[in-house]
């Protein structure tokens, strides 16, 4: 008998339990949201439309930061080259589309948790909400089949820190 990794267990057991319709339809969608940064540019751009503290900032920010992540975080990919966790297996199929790019570490959860650090440097005390986000997020990944638990870990601590590189840059640039 092959020994499963801790891994390959853990995304066994969130692709298969915890599955109910509303839930799943909702983690689908922010999981999709998430392609591109879409939804973090998204929530700055309506911090700034709502009138938020530094909400122009963040609006102006937030492309930069998610989408140098996202290039940082494409680079690692392609040195690792960790195929996805993608199965013909019933119960773990896919619930959305199979990016091209390679598993580990999770763009999803890098450009998140940057975003979330770099929200939380312009609104310190809605801190929780911005990184319950980012985990969510990034636990959408595994949720729907395309990510193994370890990629959306090493994604995460991409994202803080660049989000902490960030966050230093705009201290020295005095923005806030």
């Amino acid at each position: 008998m092959v020994k499963e990794s801790l891994d390959r267990r853990l995304f066994v057991a969130l692709r298969t339990r915890w599955h109910l319709q509303p839930l799943e339809l909702a983690l689908i969608s922010l999981s999709r949201s998430g392609n591109w940064g879409l939804f973090w540019l998204g929530l700055a751009f309506a911090m700034w439309i709502g009138g938020a503290h530094y909400g122009r900032a963040m609006a102006i920010f937030m492309p930069v930061t998610v989408w140098v992540t996202l290039a940082v975080n494409y680079a690692v990919k392609e040195k690792l080259r960790r195929e996805r966790p993608v199965s013909s297996e019933s119960g773990l199929e896919p619930l959305v589309g199979v990016p091209a790019s390679k598993s580990f570490p999770s763009s999803h959860a890098a450009m998140s948790f940057a975003a979330a650090t770099v929200f939380t440097y312009f609104q310190p005390s809605f801190w929780y909400f911005f990184y319950a986000l980012a985990l969510v997020m990034s636990w959408s990944r595994v949720y729907a089949g395309v990510h193994y638990p370890s990629d959306v870990v090493a994604g995460a601590v991409v994202g803080l820190v660049m989000g902490g590189l960030w966050v230093l840059f705009l201290m020295f640039l005095n923005w806030v």
